[in-house]
């Protein structure tokens, strides 16, 4: 059972991927900005963050910059309606696990969840 943290705006969003998640067998929680979600990943364990590109009050790329100063482990999956090479060359520039489009593909993010918190695993395992 791991700890994910979900940041996205839109309400709907953050409860379809709790609804999936949770029903993966992990813990959820959520926050409406980069900024709380910021706040969540300091003073809580999280073992995988899925995190808007675009959010009010603070972005997800930079929430994955100040992210990746404190734990540069945190195993990151960027998420956006609207994909562009940009996002894709920044998420990977910062050191982003990878990144997923919207609309949300189920058996996608049963994937990368996986997939994430096995390379969490393997990169603390290799510290």
């Amino acid at each position: 059972m791991a700890r994910i943290l979900i940041a996205d705006d839109e309400p709907g969003i953050r409860r379809y991927l709790r609804k999936m998640i949770t029903g993966m067998g992990h813990i959820v929680i959520d926050a409406s900005d980069g900024r709380e979600a910021l706040r969540i990943f300091r003073e809580e364990p999280v073992d995988l963050s899925i995190v808007d590109v675009n959010m009010p009050v603070m972005g997800g790329l930079t929430f994955l910059h100040e992210a990746k100063k404190r734990d540069p482990d945190a195993v990151i999956i960027m998420m956006t309606g609207y994909p562009s090479a940009e996002t894709i060359v920044k998420t990977i520039e910062q050191d982003g696990y990878t990144y997923m489009a919207k609309p949300i593909n189920p058996a996608h993010l049963k994937d990368l969840v996986n997939h994430g918190l096995a390379a969490r695993d393997q990169r603390l395992r290799n510290r």
